[in-house]
């Protein structure tokens, strides 16, 4: 869906970026993640033109970005913010709709998509009359995500959109954010500071370092023990080992052989630091699931 090519980006005397080469499939939540100033958001509006390659090319959907007139190639790309952007003198319908009424719908399709939105984002309807400094702050990122969608985008741009709201609407939020990729396929960029916001949402993670690309994989990947020292330490924190188990099913590893009688059971969507904590609960080192058991040693093993 989105393709790097060799690309780098120099402001005055600053490489923001230098050899980025990197593949985002169809349909993947790809976070980008790394310490202030390691070009994440730069590498991330390269995709829309807000910021423009001085080597290298960007393809979207096959085709090279350099090619496309800049404001049609932003409609069709969802782009949300961490202040989210509201217009404030018109309504949260009217925000919703923006895209589309530059696309040229009429009013019946935007109202029916305004209204279809807010259900999406889990929004009273009411608040479609609304404007944006009524809002909570939780309410205006749902509204700037609403409206991100309006166009039914294939690709949707997030730069830490969950950086300004208390840590309670953050995790709601997330939440939402999973399923709405669940439920649309979309692909999405991420843009975060927060390595467990980026090990919890997305399938795809990123890792930059002074404007190069550190570390690329599925983020279990980046926290085991082979994984590269940067990117470990930075998404692991302290306890990699623990992240890592958060990150895995208990079906890494179960064991075919059933849990004695009596064993305490997990359920099949558990995690292996769910294990881990059941475990500890109850004294026991072997589990009952589905299909088998989980013990204490294919745990552990699992977070070293």
């Amino acid at each position: 869906m989105i393709q790097f090519e060799d690309v780098a980006v120099r402001f005055a005397e600053v490489d923001a970026l230098s050899q980025v080469t990197l593949t985002v499939p169809d349909g993947v939540l790809c976070a980008l993640v790394g310490p202030s100033g390691s070009g994440k958001s730069t590498l991330m509006r390269l995709v829309n033109r807000l910021v423009e390659p001085s080597a290298g090319r960007i393809r979207v959907r096959g085709q090279d970005v350099a090619g496309l007139e800049p404001a049609r190639l932003r409609r069709s790309i969802g782009y949300v913010m961490q202040s989210t952007g509201l217009f404030p003198h018109r309504s949260v319908a009217a925000n919703i709709g923006t895209v589309p009424r530059l696309l040229g719908w009429d009013r019946a399709r935007i109202a029916a998509r305004v209204e279809e939105l807010l259900a999406l984002v889990q929004l009273d309807p009411s608040l479609g009359e609304r404007l944006p400094g009524a809002l909570s702050g939780g309410q205006a990122q749902r509204v700037g995500l609403a409206r991100a969608l309006a166009a039914d985008p294939d690709i949707l741009l997030m730069d830490e959109p969950f950086g300004a709201v208390d840590p309670l609407t953050r995790r709601d939020l997330r939440a939402e954010l999973r399923r709405i990729h669940a439920e649309t396929g979309k692909t999405i960029v991420l843009v975060t500071h927060d390595p467990e916001e980026a090990l919890e949402l997305a399938t795809q993670v990123v890792v930059l370092r002074d404007g190069r690309v550190e570390a690329d994989g599925p983020p279990a990947a980046l926290v085991a023990p082979d994984a590269a020292p940067f990117a470990r330490e930075l998404l692991g924190g302290a306890q990699p080992g623990l992240r890592r188990l958060s990150l895995l099913s208990v079906a890494e590893a179960r064991d075919p052989t059933p849990a004695p009688p009596g064993a305490p059971v997990l359920p099949a969507d558990a995690t292996l630091a769910d294990a881990l904590s059941r475990m500890a609960e109850t004294g026991r080192n072997v589990l009952a699931v589905e299909g088998g058991s989980i013990r204490l040693d294919a745990v552990l093993a699992r977070g070293r």
